[in-house]
């Protein structure tokens, strides 16, 4: 989970305690939070062979350019 997810969870909370769980900023808090974890939850599911595979390109590429002078 990221930090931000964290930090959005720990607002979530300190809100509902001191406001309760059915304030309207208690509510915005908390559906911005569920929105958020959806899209992380999105991203985890995304393949990362197109990262390293740019990565890879570039290391390459900064190798042969050293190499060749």
């Amino acid at each position: 989970m990221s930090r931000n997810l964290d930090n959005l969870e720990s607002l979530l909370q300190e809100l509902q305690v001191r406001y309760g769980a059915n304030d309207p900023m208690v509510l915005q808090v908390k559906q911005e939070l569920e929105d958020r974890q959806a899209i992380e939850s999105l991203h985890r599911g995304w393949p990362l062979t197109d990262r390293r595979r740019s990565a890879g390109e570039a290391t390459e590429r900064h190798g042969n350019a050293v190499s060749g002078g």
